[in-house]
């Protein structure tokens, strides 16, 4: 019954703030606009200002009642005199609510301090044919969303101060800290990498692919796109990682909670995942760039340079993220002193990158396999510019940065597997990552053996099908190779850690053998057998049963 009751009141006191929070950003968006800041005014014909700020008056006379009854019951209900106060704070609803409504509202904050940043910065360098969102329209969104971030933030800062939190009530808030300090990363870098090739572009006179050469300032919006990303990003990074060192390092018990956290360890998988992923990305494409030149083939406008550089250039922020991350996983696992969180620390650390590496070496061997039976079955030439730039030279980068990170991973895990076999093979990250890869390549070879047989029996039946065969089947035909492979190996792997938990496992006790003996109890006509035999059964020692008959009629 209280479950169903905090979810609506919490569910509508959600949808209240939501209407609340858009009627008062697009009131403060037509002030600024008429302070002179740019606006975006929504309406249609005639007035359009005063359509604009009825329509926020109807959501803010709707949207303010409905927030502010529901939450004030909400807030009632955790008052500390209360009884029942402390289930309350720290319920799944409440903390799901929080997790929700500051990550949301963090979004949409972000997003307006984006559009400012954005502005700001087209005027400074002069603005841009590409139409920015309005500068009013960011900044009144940035300061409502704000504002009710922090609202909601201090009320979950007072939630912790008056005791702790277990359950839900502590982990879902937990995922909100770790998921915005991951995205918060994740554009951060990002947008160093875009500035990266922004500004190294426009240093050596190199005109992006995609660009019109006779666009003189096609550097405009990439760049303020960049900026934005690196300011906003890293502020949401830097605060969400500060707060979450801080209570890493708390001697209280919000610091015990927090240590040993399982979804801090989940968020530097993620972190090793994305990164690992982003550098092999890099690297791989300015390694095929360098390919390419080699070969002779052009690189459109950009130029040798450009097209070789600035992707390793850009590869750097992430191995750098990639670096320090892992450092401070090891570092956390080595203070704790727990032999089992150092041990698992090991595991979480060289498992995802074997899979980023497995992930990268696939997919470039898929690719090549598929060009050669195009080479070979469909006639193709193996020369010419455009082949080398297009397959070998993009793909063979991956294939070989995805073997070599496989390679030093997997040989650190092989050399945990020979010093203790049994404890590697029982350990749950091991099996994850194992059943992961048969799935995806299960999955993958399974949908390119469909794309096979419908060709084929597509032939044999005599039905009309377009395009070229071999062309449609050559990629198909390397997926199903390399994911056979893949599946193979690890299905291999998967069944010897089974035999292996088979044969640790300590036998089940055998039943204990029973010996049964008959007894003859006898007694005056008047005595009270049953008390006796009572009596009795209550001097048994333990594993010994006395039966008793019931005396003849």
């Amino acid at each position: 019954m209280q479950t169903a009751r905090r979810l609506y009141v919490y569910l509508i006191s959600g949808i209240g703030l939501g209407l609340l929070v858009a009627g008062l950003a697009m009131m403060l968006s037509v002030l600024l606009d008429r302070l002179g800041l740019r606006g975006t005014v929504i309406g249609g014909e005639g007035d359009v200002i005063g359509q604009q700020l009825t329509l926020a008056a109807a959501l803010v006379a709707v949207g303010l009642p409905v927030w502010l009854i529901h939450w004030v019951a909400a807030e009632r209900s955790v008052r500390p005199e209360r009884p029942g106060a402390a289930i309350e704070r720290t319920s799944d609803v409440r903390g799901l609510y929080f997790a929700l409504a500051l990550g949301i509202l963090l979004a949409v904050a972000a997003s307006g301090v984006s559009s400012v940043v954005q502005g700001v910065a087209d005027e400074l360098i002069g603005g841009s044919d590409f139409g920015f969102p309005g500068i009013a329209d960011g900044l009144a969104i940035a300061i409502v969303a704000g504002a009710a971030w922090i609202y909601h933030l201090a009320i979950r800062t007072r939630d912790w101060a008056r005791g702790p939190m277990t359950g839900g009530g502590a982990w879902l808030p937990r995922t909100y800290v770790y998921v915005a300090t991951f995205f918060g990363l994740v554009a951060l870098l990002t947008g160093i990498g875009e500035l990266i090739g922004v500004l190294g572009r426009v240093a050596l006179g190199a005109t992006p692919e995609f660009v019109d050469p006779s666009a003189e300032r096609w550097w405009e919006y990439p760049l303020t796109s960049a900026v934005s990303a690196i300011v906003v990003g890293g502020a949401v990074w830097l605060g969400h990682a500060w707060y979450a060192g801080r209570l890493i390092r708390d001697p209280g018990w919000r610091g015990e909670s927090e240590r040993p956290a399982r979804l801090r360890m989940a968020f530097f998988v993620a972190v090793i995942l994305a990164t690992a992923t982003g550098t092999l990305y890099h690297l791989g494409e300015g390694a095929g760039s360098a390919i390419s030149s080699a070969a002779g083939a052009s690189l459109t406008s950009e130029g040798p340079v450009a097209a070789i550089l600035l992707p390793i250039l850009a590869a750097v922020p992430f191995a750098i993220a990639w670096w320090l991350h892992l450092g401070s996983m090891r570092a956390e696992a080595l203070a704790s002193g727990d032999e089992e969180r150092i041990d698992t620390e090991a595991r979480l650390e060289l498992y995802p990158m074997a899979l980023v590496g497995l992930a990268f070496a696939a997919t470039g061997a898929a690719w090549l396999i598929g060009v050669l039976v195009d080479v070979v079955f469909g006639g193709r030439v193996l020369s010419g510019s455009e082949f080398v730039r297009d397959q070998v030279a993009r793909y063979a980068p991956f294939a070989v940065l995805g073997i070599v990170l496989w390679i030093w991973a997997w040989g650190r895990i092989s050399a945990r597997v020979a010093t203790d076999p049994v404890g590697e093979a029982a350990s749950t990250t091991r099996r994850a990552t194992l059943l992961v890869v048969l799935a995806v390549s299960v999955i993958a070879g399974v949908i390119a053996a469909a794309i096979v047989l419908y060709r084929l029996f597509g032939s044999l039946f005599g039905v009309e099908q377009g395009g070229d065969a071999i062309a449609e089947l050559s990629l198909p035909i390397g997926v199903l190779l390399v994911g056979s492979a893949i599946a193979a190996y690890h299905g291999t792997q998967l069944r010897r850690d089974q035999a292996l938990r088979s044969a640790a496992a300590p036998p089940e006790p055998a039943a204990p053998e029973i010996r049964m003996v008959e007894l003859r109890l006898s007694g005056p006509a008047d005595g009270d057998l049953a008390a006796v035999v009572a009596g009795m059964r209550a001097q048994l020692p333990p594993g010994f049963e006395l039966e008793g008959a019931p005396p003849p009629t």
